[in-house]
């Protein structure tokens, strides 16, 4: 109760439950990066595109998404770093750095949702579009047209010589 009305307590280890480890949290104050994984299973369980884009949206959201507050987390680190240490500025340009490249793919990613709901069908119908495809693949007719011509008594076709460098 004390730390919930943000006062300092510090707790004999043994004592501090808010770092224990628990299955129900297996990466104890990563709190984070647990709900993280969790994106990324529902990400990867997803069996539609409506379903995958309900999941990316809480990555690419330009206002609550997960790049986003990443974004500002970096950014304000490296601010936080100027204040604490006017010296340290190429550790804080790096973190300043490290913003912007989450910013720029966030910026890449936006409107990919509208694309993310025209992804098909399950994982059952993308393995049957597969097999179709490999199915009606030049080689595949190739054999089902001629398929005693792979057995002929012709030697492989060699390859053709290795090409010297070039010099200048």
């Amino acid at each position: 109760m004390l730390r919930a009305a943000r006062y300092s307590v510090d707790l004999d280890p043994a004592l501090d439950t808010s770092r224990l480890t628990t299955p129900a949290n297996p990466l104890g104050l990563y709190t984070a990066g647990a709900e993280v994984l969790r994106l990324t299973d529902q990400i990867r369980a997803a069996e539609n595109g409506v379903g995958l884009a309900q999941a990316v949206n809480h990555l690419l959201h330009p206002e609550h998404g997960v790049l986003e507050r990443v974004g500002e987390a970096l950014e304000t680190a490296g601010e936080q770093i100027s204040d604490l240490d006017d010296e340290a500025y190429a550790l804080a340009d790096r973190f300043g750095f490290a913003a912007e490249f989450v910013s720029a793919a966030q910026s890449e990613l936006i409107g990919t949702g509208g694309e993310s709901h025209r992804v098909s069908g399950s994982k059952q119908d993308h393995a049957n579009r597969q097999r179709a495809a490999r199915a009606s693949s030049p080689h595949a007719a190739a054999q089902r047209i001629a398929p005693s011509a792979s057995r002929t008594s012709e030697p492989p076709a060699s390859t053709p010589p290795p090409r010297s460098p070039r010099t200048r």
